[in-house]
């Protein structure tokens, strides 16, 4: 019994040496240096910006998205409904915990916009929650968002 418990114990103080020497893929080759296949090194496309929601209100035009803009201004943006389709300019995330809600805005790499994910407490009792009233007129007419800072 001893005789095997000590070979367990050999096999299991052994084995990490043999899984690391083994290479085992990841970004880092061989030779400890990141991979060189320019995965890592590419260009991207789109630029994401994430903002801190304060608080979102629901319309039947579209969302006013209320977001803080440096560290004591806000700011909003307004996205229309018809943005919310599937291929669309809009994505809505509903989901529960502490980081909701907040927003991240795609640009292209000439700066034009792409396109946006609002992510939202899934309780719409929520306190980040509020509904606007009365005509909004044209604000949700837009074609694009442009973040202010």
């Amino acid at each position: 019994m001893k005789r095997a418990l000590l070979v367990l114990a050999a096999i299991l103080v052994v084995s990490p040496v043999f899984a690391q020497s083994a290479g085992g893929g990841g970004t880092l080759g061989t030779s400890g240096t990141l991979d060189t296949s320019g995965s890592i090194k590419q260009v991207s496309d789109l630029y994401p910006v994430r903002v801190d929601v304060v608080r979102v209100f629901s319309h039947a035009q579209g969302f006013r998205v209320v977001y803080r803009k440096g560290q004591t201004g806000f700011a909003e943006a307004y996205v229309p409904s018809t943005w919310f389709v599937a291929g669309g300019k809009a994505q809505l995330i509903r989901a529960h915990g502490p980081v909701y809600p907040y927003m991240v805005v795609y640009y292209k790499s000439d700066g034009t916009f792409s396109h946006l994910k609002l992510y939202v407490q899934r309780n719409l009792s929520d306190p980040t929650w509020g509904q606007i009233s009365g005509d909004p007129g044209d604000v949700f007419k837009v074609d694009t968002i442009k973040l202010e800072y």
